[in-house]
């Protein structure tokens, strides 16, 4: 389980995200389609926190450990 806590303003931000289909005080819920294509990124050499800030997401919000 995460150690980063949510707020609800965090949790509003992350919801406005389209790779995101629910977030509660500690975790996040990704749409399959990003999951898809996140691994498919992976193979062809993309690092993961390199997916996650091309796809809109604030590594600082949501940790740099998350993406891995």
């Amino acid at each position: 389980m995460s150690k980063i806590l949510y707020n609800n303003l965090e949790q509003s931000l992350l919801l406005k995200n389209s790779n995101v289909i629910k977030v509660s005080d500690r975790s996040i819920s990704y749409h399959t389609d990003f999951k898809v294509k996140a691994v498919r990124e992976y193979l062809t050499g993309k690092t993961p926190n390199q997916i996650f800030i091309e796809n809109g997401f604030n590594l600082e919000l949501i940790g740099y450990e998350k993406p891995k």
